[in-house]
């Protein structure tokens, strides 16, 4: 029987990320099993491409402080190896003055995570910064910015491969197995069984149900969908505008975003569903009118078209509260050796490098 000392199941953005931290101590003896026919085909390419700054999160919380740390590893990595990526700015907007304290409350929030830099200025100050957002004040983030997700799991890939790590593609995990010294693993199509002294379980949308075959008992992850419309012609707009967000941390609010190119597009909202469905319903246009129109008074919606569709999993449910990530050696529950990461969303893509350096510190001291 085929053995190896570790396998990482999904090939998305932090899969990745971690294959290329552990390949340079574990090189030929790791191994990265993914369902589709190539890295990224998930989450991970179905998003925002957002750096995030690190506001959002409750202080001491995963999401915060691997935000704020990834997000710097992050720009230092784009510089250091040419990934394209712009530190365009964002811009919270407060469109009427109930909701300026939300804003104080970013602030705070963001100053304890370790933003540094965000600013709360004037309803002028924004205009001059935006001169067609409508807003009565703005919270002003210069760290936040955008990075070619692609480019950058290209990268990862790539890195990883040169250090020895085996992609094993177009392969699923049907069944995991504790064994005597690790686990013993089964893949589709082929039925092929192979050994693994660790198990690093980052399969994204799949990764609750790899987690319960193997026998622990793991929280629901719900399929939380979010659709974007384009904006053809030019952007009106030359930074991410973003409302407030909602209340219970139900998403951030359909907000403006720019890729690389310029190129504008309004998203994601949030729906749950049963199953992944990435269908994007041209009804849902009127929804997203409404909501961009508050701050962006002028768009002229014809020129909105629809795009994609993302699907996060979400260990928050449409009634639930706030939930952070889980990143866990399941040793308590009496699996040693079998790391679970569920609920890998939004900040995932920006939290990425600093993920994968604590899944390095929690196999280094398994």
């Amino acid at each position: 029987m085929e053995k190896v000392k570790i396998t990482i199941i999904g090939a998305g953005v932090v899969g990745l990320a971690i294959a290329t931290r552990l390949a340079s101590r574990f090189g030929h003896e790791l191994l990265v099993v993914e369902r589709h026919e190539g890295f990224g085909r998930e989450t991970s390419s179905r998003n925002s491409e957002v750096v995030h700054a690190g506001i959002y999160y409750p202080p001491g919380s995963l999401k915060a402080k691997l935000c704020v740390q990834g997000r710097r590893q992050l720009y230092e990595l784009c510089r250091e190896q040419g990934i394209p990526c712009r530190q365009l700015g964002k811009l919270i907007v407060a469109v009427t003055t109930g909701e300026e304290e939300q804003l104080e409350i970013n602030l705070a929030q963001g100053r304890e995570n370790g933003v540094e830099d965000l600013e709360l200025i004037t309803a002028r100050r924004c205009r001059e910064l935006e001169p067609v957002v409508n807003a009565q004040a703005a919270l002003f983030s210069p760290s936040t910015g955008i990075i070619d997700s692609h480019s950058l799991m290209r990268f990862y890939y790539q890195q990883a491969k040169s250090r020895g790590a085996t992609f094993a593609f177009n392969t699923e995990v049907n069944d995991v197995e504790p064994a005597a010294k690790g686990y013993l693993l089964t893949t589709a199509p082929d039925s092929f069984r192979f050994s693994s002294a660790m198990v690093i379980n980052c399969a994204g949308l799949g990764a609750a149900d790899v987690s319960r075959k193997t026998g622990i008992s793991t929280p629901p992850v719900h399929y939380a969908k979010g659709c974007y419309f384009s904006y053809t012609g030019t952007s009106p707009v030359k930074h991410l505008v973003y409302p407030v967000p909602p209340a219970g941390g139900h998403g951030l609010g359909i907000h403006a975003t720019l890729d690389l190119g310029g190129r504008l597009r309004f998203g994601p909202d949030l729906e749950y569903l049963e199953k992944p469905d990435y269908l994007v319903d041209n009804a849902r246009k009127e929804l997203f009118c409404r909501a961009v129109k508050r701050y962006l008074p002028d768009l002229d919606e014809n020129r909105l078209e629809p795009e994609m569709a993302g699907i996060r999993p979400r260990l928050q449910g449409p009634e639930d509260e706030w939930k952070d990530f889980i990143i866990r050696e399941e040793k308590e529950a009496g699996f040693p050796g079998f790391f679970n990461l569920l609920g890998i969303e939004s900040p995932g893509l920006t939290a990425a490098p600093a993920i994968a350096d604590q899944v390095a510190a929690l196999v280094e001291n398994s």
